[in-house]
């Protein structure tokens, strides 16, 4: 028989790997609508704020992508 306390460590366990997967996804999203907009900024000639939007947003993405495990360790 299963003891109801494992049963909620595996449950808790299994509820932490979604959740760190969605936060994932969701900073990955919004780590590339940040890129975009640093690179049109970029092409509108507005270097200073263009850059660092575009700094933040690769940072962005590359940090959901390693939570997601799509990038490697």
């Amino acid at each position: 028989m299963i003891d109801p306390s494992t049963l909620s460590l595996v449950s808790l366990g299994a509820f932490a790997d979604v959740f760190k997967t969605v936060i994932g996804v969701l900073l990955a999203l919004a780590g590339l609508g940040l890129t975009v907009m640093g690179g049109i900024a970029l092409a509108d000639r507005s270097v200073k704020s263009g850059a660092g939007a575009l700094l933040i947003g690769l940072a962005m993405l590359a940090g959901g992508l390693w939570l997601v495990g799509a990038l490697p360790v």
